[in-house]
């Protein structure tokens, strides 16, 4: 994702990978938390369930990070 930001050629591809990258960001947030929250937390027992949309923000962040290296 963000590779394909800093490759970006002019202004306008730039602008448009960088909202692209926001989107998928914030989708897999909402996504991140639903299944956080309905499957993860429900069955295995020393996971707790997210309280706010901040924790999996940063808990989709640190995915993103990961599928990157």
């Amino acid at each position: 994702m963000l590779r394909d930001v800093l490759k970006s050629k002019s202004k306008s591809e730039l602008v448009t990978e960088f909202i692209v990258m926001i989107v998928t960001l914030l989708i897999s947030t909402f996504l991140l938390r639903f299944m956080w929250n309905k499957s993860l937390a429900r069955h295995i027992s020393i996971l707790k369930p997210i309280s706010g949309l901040s924790d999996a923000f940063l808990l989709s962040c640190s995915l993103a990070i990961l599928r990157g290296c």
